[in-house]
Formats: structure tokens, sequence, C-alpha cells
């Protein structure tokens, strides 16, 4: 296949490959926009080593363009791989363009919606050569918006080490060398006064909310006095979200001292999620678990938090303050886990786990469910969006769900435009008691979708079942550039269309 590649008089085939941040900056944005890119890089790179060359070409404005030059300066023939959305991808005229892209709706914007070109996603597309995608239902979806580009799937590979974890064991007992929240805690604190709420009814009081009083009052006077009045309010908000971020930090780190260590035993459910994110639907999952299990003991929801130390109190202070609000006392555990886990540290977490849950709204792909179940963890997930090819009764315990409207994330006025899924909270209910039954009394059945989970995985996103299908992309756009660069070179220099040796 080397041969092939090197046919063309445009040398050696380069990808250049942008992605967001860094290897070095990786861990401290955490839970930015599309930091999961840089992942999804990550677990290609040894099979982009197997079909070429590649260097990292992220970076700001111009980065590519100095890559590109650079590239022809070695006699290389460079083509652009882009691990990032479609809006932030450099489209570069001058070389052959690929993006994988991530999506997570039906539908797929094909309009510059809020005056902003970028929202545009077909338009974005179709400046490309190739599009490759993790799943079928991103593919339909890019169809379905009119997409001329050719669209290749090509699954996320799922590194070797997780295929590798060892058969849980029923009285296993792992320790992670990582500090975490373990609840309940010996001293529970009372749940905050809410002296707006009827003592008697317990119903909220019908009052107008701030929207409705500005509208009616502040939106009605002078417009002078009305855009004044409004920048106030945005400063005050300002300095209130300061001071309440200020305030969760100091409450989290002194009123709940984290353990140095998480030990793991009896039915461990795991879960890896940003919980800014409006996606996650944690909610339903922390309310489902705690109501389904409470009274086990020797179950445990491990909850990986993935946010950058920045934002790891608040994003644990958020999570709390809906679970001491749910007012429920329980003696099954509750784990959050903020500190950042290295790969090693996260193969260790699959082999600790008995069960992955998701109960997700869309998702592009989850890379985790996938990884968990090449692990042998079977998974409790709806089969929606992007995780309807890796979870079915064969290999987990499906959850149910309904479409519902919703806005795509980057609208300003949050409309209708697309769907997303509304989980159904008692199937979730009832799953995990199915699940946590079949994990402590039926081992067969246990074993048997673990290692129908890791089968699904091999042959969905096992390195050499995702192989072919990259070599496949790749070539076709490669073939495509050197048929083009023949074409160029006709005009000028007919004498040299001899195939390079």
């Amino acid at each position: 296949m080397h041969d092939e590649r090197m046919r063309y008089a445009g040398g050696d085939p380069l990808l250049l490959v942008t992605s967001m941040y860094s290897e070095g900056d990786l861990a401290r944005r955490l839970g930015r926009d599309s930091y999961s890119y840089r992942y999804v890089y990550r677990a290609f790179a040894p099979l982009l080593d197997r079909w070429g060359r590649h260097c990292d070409a992220s970076g700001p404005r111009g980065t590519l363009g100095h890559a590109i030059v650079r590239a022809r300066r070695q006699q290389c023939q460079p083509i652009h791989l882009s691990f990032l959305p479609l809006p932030l991808m450099e489209v570069v005229p001058s070389v052959p363009n690929i993006v994988f892209p991530f999506w997570e709706f039906p539908d797929v914007p094909a309009e510059a919606f809020d005056d902003n070109p970028q929202n545009n996603w077909a338009a974005a597309a179709n400046r490309c050569d190739l599009v490759m995608v993790c799943g079928g239902f991103t593919a339909g979806a890019l169809r379905r918006a009119g997409i001329r580009t050719p669209i290749q799937v090509v699954p996320v590979p799922v590194s070797p080490a997780y295929f590798k974890v060892s058969d849980r064991q029923p009285g296993q007992h792992i320790t992670l060398d990582c500090p975490c929240y373990v609840f309940p805690q010996p001293a529970e604190l009372p749940r905050p006064p809410r002296p707006w709420v009827n003592r008697e009814t317990g119903h909220l009081p019908a009052r107008p909310g701030l929207r409705q009083l500005y509208k009616k009052c502040i939106k009605a006077m002078p417009e002078s006095f009305g855009k004044a009045m409004h920048r106030s309010a945005r400063a005050v908000r300002a300095a209130l979200w300061s001071a309440r971020h200020t305030l969760r930090e100091t409450d989290v780190r002194e009123l709940y001292p984290p353990r140095s260590n998480l030990e793991l035993s009896g039915v461990v459910y795991t879960t890896i999620l940003n919980p800014f994110d409006a996606r996650k639907n944690w909610q339903d999952l922390l309310s489902g678990f705690l109501l389904a299990l409470k009274d086990q003991d020797d179950a445990t929801l491990v909850v990986k938090l993935v946010v950058s130390a920045d934002w790891e109190a608040e994003a644990l202070a958020e999570m709390l303050a809906f679970y001491r609000n749910t007012g429920l006392s329980h003696r099954c555990k509750l784990a959050f886990v903020t500190a950042y886990l290295s790969d090693d540290q996260m193969v260790e977490l699959a082999r600790a786990s008995t069960y992955y849950v998701n109960t997700s709204r869309a998702e592009g792909l989850c890379m985790p469910l996938q990884n968990f179940m090449a692990a042998g963890r079977p998974a409790l997930a709806p089969p929606h969006t992007g995780m309807a090819e890796s979870i079915d009764e064969q290999c987990g315990f499906p959850l149910q769900s309904h479409p519902e409207p919703a806005p795509w994330p980057q609208e300003i006025d949050n409309g209708y435009r697309t769907t997303w899924h509304r989980l159904v909270w008692q199937s979730l209910h009832d799953r995990l008691r199915a699940s946590y039954e079949m994990a402590k009394h039926d081992r067969t059945r246990y074993q048997t979708l673990a290692e129908r989970a890791r089968e699904r995985i091999r042959d969905l996103a096992g390195v050499e079942s995702v192989w072919p299908r990259l070599e496949a992309a790749l070539n076709s756009v490669l073939v495509s550039s050197g048929a083009a660069t023949v074409r160029e070179r006709l005009g000028t220099q007919s004498s040299e269309l001899r195939p390079a040796v």
C-alpha cells in the first residue's frame, strides 16, 4: 500500500492534524467546549502511524499554513485532517481537507441562523473533500441536510488496554489512588432552609418572576432608563455569581473534606460526565440510583466529573446542592471524583466497576461507554443518537426514552429546531434494580452480558475493525488529490505526466 501512495509526484502523504488544545493543555481544559476532540485524535494516532506520517498542526490562525509550507519544502503531499466541530475547522483551499465532526441531533444546521455564517454546518461540510463520522446516526443526519461531500463511517478505535481488563469477580476489592467525596457521610448536614415555600402545602407561592417584572415595569419606561437598568442588573448578576462561586468553593472544601483514596467493592455503577452539560441529565441518574438502591449498602455510584481544576469545586457544589435538596436518606453510596485521572487510572476504574451507566438526552458517541463495555462491563443506557449501535438487550440494559423538542447548542435564543430524548425515569429505576439483582445473584447471566458487551465493541470499534475503514477513507482522498495533481500539471508540463517511481 505504501507503493500505491507513492504513485503520484506530489510526494509522500503527510497528514497535518488539527484539534482542540494540545496534549499539555488537556488536563486543565477538561469540560471546555469541544475538549473531547483531542481524545479522539489520541485514539486514532496509532492507526494514523500505521497509514503514514502525521503531525500535529493545531494552534492559532496561521499554524496550519506554516505546516503546509514546511511539508512541501520536504517534498511531502500535505493533507489536512481536522478533529474539530465543522464551524471551528480551518478549510485550506490548496490541500485536501478531511473533517471528523461529532453531532448528537437528528437535524444538522443548514442555515446561518443568529446572523452567524459559522452556524451553517452543511455549508462548512461542503467545502471539505471528505467527512468522516463515528457512526450511522451522524452520517444519516448529515445526509438529510443535503451535504454533497462524501461521508465515510469510521468508528473511533477503543484502546486495546480496555479489552485486556480481567473479568469482574464478585468479591473483588479495588482501591484507586485519587481523592474523592463519598456520601452518606457520618454526620449529614441538614437541607438548607427554603423560606419561600409554603409550610402548610409545600407549594411555591404564585408570584411574578423577574422576567415578568422587567417586561411590565422596566421595559415600559424610557429606553435610556431601561438600558441603564439592564446594564446595572448585569453587573449585579456578575457580582453575585462571583460571590457564589467563592462561597461554594469554601463550602465544599471545609464542609466535605475528601478522602484520599476511592475504595470500591460490591456492585459498582460508574458514569463519566460534565455536570455543566445540559445533555447529560445527571439529575435523573442521581435520583434514580438513590431511590432504586437506597437500602443496598454494597451498591455504589461513582460519578467521575470531567471538569478542569478551576471548576472542580463549582461542579461538585452544583451536584451536591441537588443531592442535599432531595432529602433522601440512603445506605447506598455516592462517590464523586473530581481529580484528573490518567489513562491507566481510567482503565483501573473500569476494572473496579460492575456496570457503566449513561442517562444522557443526546450523545455524539460516548467514548467512556464503549471503553467500559470493551472491558466487559455491561451498560445501562438509552439506545438513541450516538449510542444506538453500542447498546441493546444482548449486551446491557437499554433504558426507555422518547424524543422531545430541543435547541441546538449554539442557538442564542434556545429555539426548538431539533429534538433530543427525554428519559423514562421509571425505566431507569427498574433497570437499576434488575441489574443489581443480576450482579448479586445470577453470575452466569451477568457474565454472558459482559462477554457480549466486549465482543460488540470489538466488532464495532476494535483497532482491527476500524483500520480497514480508516485506510479506505484516507486512500480515497489521496487518490482524488493525486488525480487532481495530475490534472493541474497537465496544463503546464504534459511531458511530466509519467507516474513517480
